[in-house]
């Protein structure tokens, strides 16, 4: 988890000034009420002047907090939103050093939804700590010490709704987390298929087999759906809980105890009304914060895995390649995709300078995979590739890239101009040997 949590550092001012503030906003909405109370219960005896006292105050109250809640806010969205392109930034170059075997294991479109969808979680998550995630609970605790302060009856029972409360988000929270996390893993794997779908949509249609790509489709966007149905339902349960347990039971429970509360005030029963109903809507935040925090842990963990993972090619320090007889020689070279099987097996091949050499052969028969051996977009599994009678491994890796290229026979253009797309952003010309 510390891998994403480093790039929080430079957001230390934003993350400790916004919840001040959020407190400080929080504070101002509980005193609030009891000023409120206070009026309604005195206002036969106040005098003009301590009715434009009050009404001063209140005002110059509300426009502390709005000051207080408009900074909260500038902070939360400066931290949430630099952290989240940091992060991304972090994020893109760390694959970028990972092998191609390596983030075949993910698939592109898994990483794909990790640097958009995951971040953007975690992003949410960040905005929500600075805004709600203190002030929330302080509400919440707050209304209910003041409740104690006016009736400590009515706070027993207030209490006690809570601690229901409390058992059912936390049901609900452990149930939820395991969907989510189930529902990621479907999505990754549905990405993956669109995938392969369009890239593969001529093979496709020459087979004739978009019937049975259909229904492989079909099965997996049908279990996303279930899992999000129930994930979906697991989740919303929390709204309604927060307005059973926190107004049907305070009822029943008024009810059963027969209390008596003939004594309160007018103004101090509005009050006690209005932390009930502080104390209702900052619980369904909270129900709603734990459902962020529940797809922010997911998304969290789903990044942590890639970044923890770390590149198994290692460069040597040769950064000139001083060309000999023999360019490339292959020496019982072994290769495989997965553990399964070899794909190449004891591999030999001695390349001289000058030559010009072509691989005829079946689809998937290793012509593409031996060049990308050469490149070394892979490493071999067995033997060792000589180039210019120096092991690949020997080369620095921007060496290997500035002298040899591979071009496809598949069309694959960037974003940007045809010039972009030919020079591939080089400022300038390089000698290509192999």
């Amino acid at each position: 988890m510390k891998e994403i949590l480093i790039n929080l550092k430079s957001y230390k001012k934003e993350l400790i000034l916004g919840p001040l503030f959020k407190l400080l906003e929080a504070i101002i909405e509980i005193s609030l009420p009891i000023i409120i109370a206070e009026i309604i219960d005195n206002n036969i005896n106040f005098t003009p002047n301590q009715i434009i006292f009050y009404t001063i105050g209140m005002l110059i109250f509300i426009l502390i907090g709005f000051g207080c809640a408009s900074t909260s806010q500038y902070f939360a969205a400066k931290a949430s939103k630099g952290y989240g392109a940091n992060l991304r930034k972090e994020f893109f170059r760390h694959i970028s050093l990972l092998s191609n075997k390596q983030l075949n294991e993910y698939g592109a479109s898994a990483l794909v939804n990790r640097i958009t969808y995951d971040i953007n979680n975690l992003e949410i998550a960040i905005s929500m700590f600075i805004r709600l995630v203190l002030r929330s609970p302080f509400i919440c605790i707050g209304s209910l010490l003041m409740i104690f302060v006016i009736n400590v009856k009515i706070a027993i029972i207030v209490t006690i709704s809570l601690i229901i409360l409390s058992i059912c988000i936390y049901i609900i929270f452990k149930i939820s987390s395991k969907l989510q996390q189930k529902l990621n893993i479907n999505i990754d794997k549905m990405l993956i298929r669109v995938k392969e779908d369009l890239v593969n949509i001529r093979l496709i249609r020459s087979t004739n087999s978009q019937e049975f790509e259909k229904c492989k489709f079909n099965g997996r966007n049908k279990e996303i759906y279930k899992i999000s149905l129930k994930y979906n339902f697991i989740s919303n349960l929390l709204t309604p809980s927060n307005i059973i347990i926190l107004n049907i039971l305070v009822v029943v429970i008024l009810y059963i105890s027969k209390l008596n509360i003939e004594h309160i005030s007018i103004g101090k029963l509005i009050a006690i009304i209005n932390y009930i109903s502080q104390m209702t809507n900052s619980v369904i935040v909270l129900s709603n914060l734990i459902i962020i925090y529940t797809k922010a842990f997911s998304s969290a963990n789903r990044i942590t895995d890639i970044m923890k993972i770390r590149p198994d090619m290692e460069y040597g320090e040769i950064n000139e390649i001083k060309t000999t007889q023999n360019a490339i020689i292959l020496k019982n070279v072994s290769f495989s995709y997965n553990k399964e099987s070899e794909f190449i097996k004891e591999f030999n091949i001695n390349i001289k300078i000058g030559e010009i050499i072509g691989m005829i052969g079946f689809t998937a028969s290793g012509k593409t995979t031996l060049l990308n051996l050469f490149a070394r977009n892979y490493d071999v599994d067995k033997g060792e590739i000589l180039i210019f009678d120096r092991n690949i491994t020997d080369y620095k890796k921007q060496t290997l890239k500035n002298n040899i290229r591979i071009i496809s026979q598949k069309k694959q253009f960037f974003t940007g101009t045809l010039e972009e797309n030919i020079s591939l952003r080089r400022k300038h010309k390089q000698r290509n040997i192999i």
